[in-house]
Parts: C-alpha cells; sequence; structure tokens
C-alpha cells in the first residue's frame, strides 16, 4: 500500500495517504487499534510483531534487556514502533505508525513520542 489508495480505503487513510501524512496506532495485550480501518491496522500490527521479534533478537545479541524503539524501510515507506514510558513496564502497551515517505529516524520517532504524549 505505499502510497497506493486502495478501492473502499476509509476517508482518514484516504487523507493520509494523499498528503503522506503519518497514521498512528497503538497496541497492547495482542490487539492493535488505528483509525485508517481494519486492513491499515492490522498491516500495522503484522509490521509490528516482525519489528519486535527483530529488536528482542537484537537486544539479546547486544546483551541488552530491551529495545525501545524500531522502524524499517519499505520502498518509499516507513513504519514503526516506540514502547510507551507511561504505561506498566511488566506489559507495556506500544505506539507506533506508517508513514507513505522515508522519514529519517530521529524524526520518525520523536512524531511518535509527540503522539504518546498528545
Amino acid at each position: 500500500m505505499t502510497g497506493q489508495i486502495e478501492e473502499g480505503a476509509n476517508a482518514a487513510l484516504q487523507e493520509a495517504l494523499k498528503n503522506r501524512q503519518m497514521r498512528f496506532f497503538r497496541a497492547s495485550r495482542g490487539s492493535a487499534k488505528g483509525r485508517t480501518g481494519s486492513a491499515d491496522t492490522a498491516r500495522f500490527a503484522d509490521n509490528l510483531m516482525i519489528l519486535q521479534e527483530c529488536a528482542l533478537l537484537l537486544g539479546e545479541k547486544l546483551q541488552m534487556s530491551a529495545v525501545a524503539h524500531a522502524i524499517f524501510y519499505e520502498g518509499d515507506e516507513t513504519s514503526g514502533f516506540c514502547f510507551d514510558p507511561n504505561s506498566n513496564s511488566q506489559n507495556p502497551d506500544v505506539a507506533g505508525a506508517i508513514v507513505n515517505q522515508r522519514m529519517p529516524m530521529k524524526e520518525f520517532i520523536s512524531s511518535i513520542r509527540d503522539f504518546i504524549n498528545s
């Protein structure tokens, strides 16, 4: 869905894709929530599972307790997550985003943190 507006997409998804805006999501206890429709939210959840697994493997290899955030680039798209520092550290909530443009990591993570604190 890199920049393509799928048929039947809701208005929030259409607007975000058209204007190359970040689509924000929250995830906790095995479920994800977003405003851009179930297909986009499921896509974020799939990306999140992959990123969390990679973050766990990387954390183990580097002998770190946890990786607080991760992003990846696929084509012209940026996707990633941050753990919500305001949530329970034993079962933390996650916030993340997808945007149909390549963004520098610092700017992307900063935008997610602003979303967390909004």
